[in-house]
Parts: C-alpha cells; structure tokens; sequence
C-alpha cells in the first residue's frame, strides 16, 4: 500500500480521471482490509526468527529512469520494518540496482542487530538478506568475487 501511496502522491498536484480512479480503488482496498491485523507466530521461517528480504523494480519510472527499491524484515513471521523508495541514481544495470538496495537494507538489517544486542534478544547469528536476482547473489557469494567487464562501473562507483 505504500509503493501505491507514494505513486498517487507523484500526480496529486495535476490529477487526472486515471488518478482519481487509482485513489478510489486504494480507498475501497483499505476499507475492505480494515478488519485485518499483523499476526506474529512462534513459527519461524526456514529457522530464522527475524527474516531480511530485498527487491527492486528496474527502471520502473519512464520518466526518471530510476529504479524503485524495497527491503521487508520480519520478526516472528510479522513484519516489523520495511520501505519503499525511488532509488537517488540511475543505475545501469538490474544487478547494479540490487546492489544498491541491498546495500541500504543490509545498514538497517545492521540497525536491527545492534537493537537486539542491546535488548538482550537474540533472533540469530547469521545475518542473511534474500535477493531474487541470481548475479548479484553470485557476485557477493562467490568465494573470490570479480566483477566481470559490464559491471566493471559499478566496481569503479562503489569501491
């Protein structure tokens, strides 16, 4: 609900028939979901308490060119903390923008731990965020990274 609140508030300032149409149904979706609630079970997922996910939309925005980025963490199968945001760069590539946002989510994941650590709760050691997208997840598994020629940018960028 927030990626489309956030896409409303993009054309509120000249809205169309299309936008008030898109309003009306996110309207009808929130009263029709009003009576759900968050439901956090002792069950946990694939052994881990607290679960870390990011995902992004490539170059979803025609106009801009930028990506939109999001990461879901869960506690207890609920969810506790996540966002939704238009990525600040143009990236080049789908992997180039994972990177992005899992560099984003793995700062906050951090926040997360130190919370814990704090409070005294340990959820678990290891420290996993998913990702769908299969270069990236071989370029930060990989024993002996290298990034090859076309993400040669994104090394240059970042490091």
């Amino acid at each position: 609900m927030a990626r489309i609140a956030s896409k409303l508030l993009e054309f509120s300032q000249n809205p169309t028939l299309i936008y008030d149409a898109a309003a009306i149904r996110a309207i009808a979706y929130l009263n029709q979901t009003k009576t759900l609630a968050i439901k956090y079970l002792k069950e946990n997922v694939m052994n881990q308490i607290f679960a870390r996910a990011s995902n992004i939309l490539f170059g979803d925005d025609l106009v801009s060119r930028k990506s939109t980025e999001g990461y879901l963490f869960t506690l207890f199968r609920g969810p506790i903390n996540w966002q939704s945001t238009k990525q600040k760069l143009v990236t080049k590539s789908s992997t180039e923008a994972e990177l992005l946002a899992l560099s984003h989510a793995a700062t906050e994941s951090i926040w997360w731990q130190r919370f814990f650590e704090e409070i005294g709760f340990d959820p678990n050691k290891k420290q996993t965020i998913y990702c769908d997208n299969l270069q990236t997840i071989r370029l930060l598994t990989k024993s002996n990274a290298e990034l090859n020629t076309k993400l040669r940018h994104v090394d240059i960028h970042y490091h």
